[in-house]
């Protein structure tokens, strides 16, 4: 979809991890910032028992390095929202 937007077809809704790189290279600029939605968080369940796992703990801290808050896509496309006064 991003791919198609950027090429003159109009106007659409894309996530921030696919359009960011667009928004990057000034090939898309995000509208109206004001109303997007929200994403959910990613959530990692593991059952209790391996609770002091320490591969369990490894790999949730992989993912909290991977997917720091705010994560760079969506930085990107803050950085080139266009704001309307």
């Amino acid at each position: 979809m991003a791919a198609v937007l950027a090429a003159g077809g109009g106007i659409g809704i894309s996530p921030t991890y696919v359009a960011a790189p667009y928004v990057a290279r000034g090939e898309l600029t995000p509208l109206f910032p004001q109303f997007a939605v929200d994403r959910s968080s990613i959530t990692a369940l593991w059952p209790e028992s391996r609770r002091g796992s320490p591969n369990v703990k490894a790999f949730v801290g992989f993912l909290n390095e991977l997917f720091p808050t705010p994560t760079p896509w969506d930085e990107i496309v803050a950085k080139g929202a266009l704001t309307f006064s």
